[in-house]
C-alpha cells in the first residue's frame, strides 16, 4: 500500500476524476516523438479515443513540497488528502528528459509508458496515477467514491488553511480514524512540516 494525496468533494466523500481536457499538461499521453505525419495523426486520435472512454486521479507521493501546496493547494490555503492506495490501483509516473521513440508497432510496455510517462521538470509532483474508466456523469464531471479500495487516512490542513479543526472533524464524520494535521513551513529547509501545537 502507498499513502498519497489528492483533494475531494467533502459531502460525499468522492474525489473528482480529472479527463485529459482537464489536466495542465498538454504532453499527457504524448510521450512519443511525433515527427511522422501520419503516425502524429494516429496518436492524437487514439489519445482522443482514450480520454472519451477514461480518467485520471492524480496524487503525490510526498506532501512537504511547498511548490505542490502552491500550486494544487489554493496558494498553501486547502486541505491535502492523504490515501491509501492498493499497489494494483497506482502506477509511478516515469519522468524523461527527451521524448520517447515511437515504436513501429506498440506493445503492452509501449502503451503503459504512453499513460504513465511525463517530462522530467514535472518530476518534483512524485505523480502515482490511478486510470479510471468515466461512467456516470454528474452536473458536468465524473468521480469516485472513496472507501475500502481508496482510504483516507490523513488530512493536512494547510499552513494559511482558516478551517478550525473541529469544522474539518465535522466534515469527515463518520470517518474518525482519519489523522488530521495542520501544516506549517519548516525552520531548516525549504519544506513543509506538521506544526507540532496543532491548530493552535
Amino acid at each position: 500500500m502507498r499513502r498519497t494525496l489528492a483533494g475531494f468533494s467533502r459531502k460525499e466523500k468522492r474525489l473528482k476524476i480529472s479527463t485529459l481536457d482537464d489536466l495542465n499538461d498538454p504532453f499527457e499521453l504524448l510521450p512519443f516523438g511525433m515527427t511522422d505525419k501520419t503516425k502524429r495523426q494516429a496518436l492524437r486520435d487514439a489519445r482522443k479515443e482514450w480520454g472519451r472512454k477514461h480518467g485520471i486521479l492524480c496524487f503525490s507521493a510526498d506532501w512537504r513540497d511547498p511548490v505542490i501546496w502552491a500550486h494544487y493547494s489554493d496558494k498553501h490555503r486547502g486541505l491535502c488528502l492523504g490515501f491509501e492506495i492498493p499497489d494494483e490501483a497506482g502506477r509511478t509516473i516515469q519522468y524523461v528528459g527527451d521524448r520517447l521513440c515511437l515504436p513501429e508497432r506498440l506493445k503492452l510496455d509501449d502503451a503503459t509508458a504512453w499513460v504513465y510517462t511525463k517530462y522530467q521538470n514535472w518530476a518534483y509532483e512524485q505523480e502515482i496515477r490511478c486510470c479510471t474508466t468515466l461512467d456516470e456523469k454528474v452536473e458536468g464531471l465524473y468521480f469516485m467514491n472513496f472507501g475500502d479500495s481508496l482510504r483516507l487516512v490523513r488530512v493536512i490542513a494547510g499552513a494559511r488553511c482558516s478551517l478550525d479543526e473541529n469544522y474539518i472533524l465535522r466534515a469527515l464524520h463518520p470517518l474518525s480514524d482519519v489523522e488530521l494535521l495542520k501544516a506549517r513551513p519548516g525552520f531548516q529547509r525549504f519544506e513543509i512540516v506538521q506544526q507540532q501545537r496543532g491548530f493552535a
